[in-house]
């Protein structure tokens, strides 16, 4: 039975200096794409006031978001279009890239109440929105803290997985929304997070990733298997540990066999949610999506896409995520140094659709990694 909304929390930050922050965050949330656990760790929210775009600022920003979602928009149309996919199709000849026929319903959390559908795509805020479709299914706030289950389990929970034809209703009567980041950096964020340490992580899943994924990789790439120490393989600056955690038992992958891994497995053969490509998860070129939103821009999206849903007297901008993160530190360099330029290459290629579909560049990361 689903619970009631009792209240919504209300803000910490009020009166002016709330507006100065909220602007200076609207204004600088273009943050650096390659950085590992760009989402900030503790939560940010917007006030009331602020929030309900009654600033000649707040509403310009509004506006910026709007223009800019009619351009992701616009793009994904045009390489659906190149590429001969899905709604897109132009012509008698296969697609140019291996894709679904169907869209894959039971992967989206569908709120017909509030008429908003969400496709979450895992490491891309899926945390911040999985906590938002639990306020809008009735949870309060208190509720989620008391860890009664994941987070994930509630809303699912609450928004059960639909039928075709229930889906497909939905999917026209409600917001579809879809929040992407730079393909690399949600598969750094992966590997960090599920792969990189089994000492830690347990609320993660590490162990079970450890177990499904990670032995695997170790004993298919690394000579000796688990007799050789991950540290063993690591340079110093190619990785970044809590230093007030454990340090990894030394048995898991690193993440150039990671990658090994991505590489030598077909997109299609992707068996986890953390790193099947969006095209393949989210089917963009299946749907007609009403907003796009990004990482790199997540307060003012979520501005933009709580606004459009008008949903803001229930939920607010906010970013939830504990991935470990030196603050000015290009993460995402430390990692990618493992990799030759060819392994990079050969990355891409396994993600090429994302990048265009959601106009990201590979070229720093080619950059990062060291020789041929």
């Amino acid at each position: 039975m689903r619970l009631r909304l009792v209240r919504v929390q209300s803000s910490y930050l009020v009166g002016v200096a709330t507006t100065l922050v909220i602007l200076f965050y609207l204004h600088c949330n273009v943050r650096d794409p390659r950085e590992s656990g760009s989402e900030m760790v503790s939560e940010h929210r917007v006030h009331e006031k602020e929030f309900d775009g009654s600033t000649p600022e707040l509403s310009k920003y509004i506006r910026e978001a709007e223009a800019e979602n009619s351009r992701r928009l616009q793009r994904i149309q045009q390489v659906c279009h190149r590429y001969n996919l899905g709604l897109y199709k132009h012509s008698a000849e296969p697609p140019k890239m291996k894709h679904p026929p169907t869209p894959q319903y039971s992967v989206f959390y569908i709120d017909r109440e509030h008429k908003l559908t969400w496709c979450p795509i895992y490491k891309a805020a899926s945390s911040t929105w999985m906590y938002n479709m639990c306020l809008l299914a009735g949870y309060t706030e208190e509720f989620m803290e008391g860890k009664h289950k994941q987070i994930s389990e509630l809303a699912r929970d609450a928004f059960p997985e639909l039928d075709r034809t229930e889906a497909e209703e939905a999917f026209h009567n409600t917001l579809k929304l879809l929040v992407v980041r730079h393909p690399f950096e949600r598969l750094l964020s992966a590997y960090r997070d599920k792969l990189e340490n089994t000492n830690i992580g347990f609320e993660q899943g590490t162990a079970h990733f450890y177990r499904k994924y990670g032995r695997r990789i170790v004993a298919k790439y690394r000579p000796g298997g688990n007799k050789t120490r991950t540290q063993a393989l690591l340079k110093p600056g190619q990785y970044l540990w809590d230093p007030d955690l454990p340090e990894p038992a030394g048995i898991e992958p690193t993440f150039k066999e990671f990658v090994k891994y991505l590489i030598d497995v077909d997109v299609v053969f992707y068996s986890d949610d953390h790193w099947i490509p969006y095209y393949l998860y989210c089917t963009p070129c299946l749907l007609n999506y009403d907003i796009i939103a990004k990482v790199e821009t997540m307060l003012r999206d979520q501005v933009y896409a709580i606004r459009a849903a008008g949903l803001q007297s229930i939920i607010r901008p906010r970013w939830r995520h504990k991935t470990y993160h030196e603050q000015g530190n290009d993460t995402s360099k430390r990692y990618f140094s493992q990799l030759t330029k060819e392994e990079v290459k050969m990355l891409y290629n396994k993600y090429k659709l994302d990048f265009e579909l959601f106009d990201y560049k590979v070229d720093d990361y080619l950059q990062f990694a060291t020789g041929e």
